[in-house]
């Protein structure tokens, strides 16, 4: 049954839970009230916080600041767009739209309302605090007299069990955390502006929905896996949770027992990463987490007056320049895991990461717009004092800038390897060792990039731009080629494709470099549930002066077997001979010269699966074999 609230006498209730809840963080001063959490810690955050809440950002009743905002040509038409609001109704919500994933296990038509319904509030906000007539302010009420009256701010595909849809038991996720920050911060920016009635109304749903759930898990170390999770989902979630905790909770014991959560809890994200920096989830998951790291980090750096740094973990600089490092050639990056082709790295990011770290990333700090698009978390936090207001920039580094002629994350067994800057053909490869237990995995052990200019000839295909109910399921290997081992430039072992798992793992067995030539050899046998295979190792070579990259693949049975490798391409191709292909896009071209013991049979796939369509190139020998050697040798000229 859902529940359903008597907004009648809330400002009581509000208040009434506020006191019962600062009177139980103050008994954790002596009592060991939580699984992880120390109160002593509790006790020093509490001494650290100022008395009243905070957010991100001065309030709009600091005229001073606000009005020098006015006549920036974004905030100038930020207002335009929001005048035009004025007297609209929010898209209404839909519980039809929302139950559509249990139905249909489809994602986007929810998200797409609940999204809808959010895009508003921001630019009606940012207009009134800039102008400050309240002539913004019956429409920012009547949205937030809306969000409250929402079954859940929970997405559908997080809440399977439609406990927090029917109200039976609020689950913090992605998006319900970051909504109550930026609910949060709206009565923390608007100040007395909003009504007291509009005002306890939001705290109430606040509590109910994200504070009173947390704080249960924080005492029993029950629900909200994502505490522990070392990956994006982690400082998502204690980003938004914490920081609408420091902006609102009226009690500083209270508040300090987030604050002490997010530090305790917050540096579970970079035990994600190998300690040379790299981050399995890919780049796109890589922006998501990292920005809301640092987040985080600000927060609690301010809310402490600069005593509590989560920064000061050793792990945080390799983990910063990973965004630099996986650089392929000229602006191009990877899209290994789920991250969708074309991603790069957040400069907002780099900015933050390379002044607050010193990396010496002068190019990304000097172009660094902070008004290029405006929200109500991440301006506030960058335009107004923070943690960098008094840093100098650092002077100049070469720390993942990209242009070192290879970077090697020897323990995730990854390596980028590129020409020199100045190089009259520039190109790059990705070689892909590692697992296939990771974040947002996909099986592509021993897969590859090639770069050529700016135009990937053969790479992994990337992510899907939606995902559905089978996505994170069982069936996440076998019903998608896209995750699967099918959908990547890898062999296909006696007809079977590579198994999930940590223990599918490439073993390097030799890495030699020098100036012109990298040649790396990985055994990749354990990531194939194979019992006939004996041996199956794959060496790249990558000549970068003489613009080639060289595949070559031994394997060997106990008995005769079918043995295939692949290219995966979004470029245009064609067989021009027996073993030979040519691949073009956009002025650049590569041939592919096939060596292998006997007759080859090319065969090709076009694969569509909620992505960017690819191709994906079968080379397969036309008679089973016991052992032999596949070569594969793209080499790069132009039209």
């Amino acid at each position: 049954m859902k529940i359903t609230m008597d907004w009648n006498g809330v400002t009581a209730l509000a208040l009434a839970c506020f006191a019962m809840l600062g009177q139980s963080v103050d008994a954790g001063k002596t009592d060991k009230l939580y699984v992880e959490l120390e109160p002593s810690r509790i006790a020093e955050w509490a001494a650290m916080l100022p008395e009243q809440p905070r957010g991100l950002g001065s309030p709009c009743s600091d005229r001073s600041v606000w009005a020098i905002l006015a006549t920036n040509e974004v905030v100038k038409r930020t207002i335009e767009s929001a005048t035009r609001q004025i007297g609209r109704q929010a898209p209404a919500w839909s519980d039809d739209l929302y139950l559509d994933f249990s139905r249909t296990g489809n994602r986007g038509r929810g998200e797409k309302m609940i999204s809808r319904r959010r895009e508003p509030i921001p630019g009606l906000v940012w207009a009134e605090c800039v102008e400050n007539q309240g002539r913004f302010m019956p429409d920012i009420e009547a949205m937030l007299l809306e969000y409250v009256k929402e079954p859940t701010w929970t997405l559908p595909a997080h809440d399977r069990s439609l406990l927090s849809f029917e109200g039976t038991s609020y689950s913090v996720d992605l998006a319900s955390a970051a909504f109550a920050h930026e609910l949060a911060q709206i009565l923390w920016l608007l100040g007395d502006k909003v009504s007291p009635a509009t005002r306890s109304k939001v705290l109430v749903a606040l509590e109910q929905r994200i504070f009173s759930p947390l704080r249960k898990s924080f005492r029993t170390g029950r629900d909200h896996w994502w505490l522990h999770a070392e990956m994006n989902w982690n400082p998502v979630c204690l980003a938004g949770s914490v920081g609408a905790a420091l902006a609102v909770l009226p009690d500083r014991h209270d508040r300090a027992l987030f604050a002490a959560a997010g530090e305790h809890y917050g540096r579970y994200y970079l035990k994600g990463f190998t300690p040379d920096g790299y981050c399995g989830e890919g780049m796109g998951y890589w922006n998501y987490g990292m920005s809301n790291y640092l987040l985080l980090r600000e927060m609690l750096w301010q809310a402490s007056g600069g005593k509590a740094d989560l920064f000061d973990d050793p792990g945080i600089r390799n983990a910063a320049l990973f965004g630099g490092n996986m650089e392929i050639v000229k602006g191009v990056y990877p899209a290994i895991a789920d991250c969708r082709w074309g991603t790069k790295p957040s400069a907002e990011i780099l900015w933050y990461l390379s002044r607050s770290l010193r990396l010496g990333l002068t190019d990304r700090e000097a172009n660094w717009n902070p008004l290029a698009s405006l929200d109500l978390i991440f301006d506030p936090m960058e335009l107004f004092p923070n943690s960098l207001t008094a840093v100098k920039p650092a002077g100049y580094s070469q720390a993942g800038a990209g242009k070192r002629p290879r970077f090697f994350f020897d323990q995730a067994g990854i390596f980028v390897c590129r020409t020199e800057p100045d190089a009259g053909l520039p190109m790059g490869v990705v070689l892909k060792g590692g697992h296939n237990g990771e974040p947002h995995n996909h099986n592509d052990v021993g897969s590859f990039t090639f770069v050529v200019g700016d135009q990937a000839l053969v790479a992994d295909p990337g992510g899907p731009l939606v995902y559905n109910s089978r996505t994170f399921t069982k069936e996440r290997y076998t019903a998608f080629k896209l995750f699967s081992s099918l959908g990547h430039d890898v062999p296909v072992v006696a007809g079977r494709a590579q198994v999930p798992g940590s223990a599918a793992r490439a073993k390097i067995l030799a890495a030699k470099f020098n100036e012109s030539v990298d040649d790396v050899t990985m055994d990749i046998a354990a990531a194939y549930d194979v019992p006939e295979l004996k041996k199956l190792v794959r060496t790249f070579v990558f000549d970068r002066r003489g613009g080639s990259l060289s595949i070559c693949d031994e394997f060997a049975f106990d008995r005769p077997a079918a043995f295939e490798v692949a290219l995966t391409t979004r470029a245009g191709w064609k067989q021009v001979a027996p073993d030979r292909i040519e691949l073009t896009a956009n002025g650049e071209r590569v041939m592919a010269e096939i060596s292998a013991p006997g007759e080859v049979e090319i065969t090709s796939e076009t694969i569509d699966e909620d992505c960017p369509p690819f191709t994906r190139i079968g080379v397969k020998l036309k008679n089973p074999m016991s052992s032999g050697k596949i070569v594969v040798r793209l080499l790069a000229t132009r039209h």
